[in-house]
């Protein structure tokens, strides 16, 4: 596989992540008790993560 096409793959794998940990921070406000707020915290570790894929490559 090509440089490109990997890096291409990796954008949109890191673009779905971001947009499903988005979509469970939105969706666990909305539901209130328990679930929801676990909703939250899993979106949240998940942009969490994000961050954290992102800044390695800088240190």
């Amino acid at each position: 596989m090509s440089e490109s096409m990997h890096n291409l793959l990796r954008s949109l794998l890191i673009l779905i992540v971001f947009i499903v940990a988005v979509a469970l921070v939105i969706i666990g406000q909305k539901n209130i008790g328990a679930p929801g707020l676990g909703l939250m915290l899993l979106g949240l570790a998940l942009l969490i993560g994000l961050l954290w894929f992102y800044n390695r490559k800088f240190k």
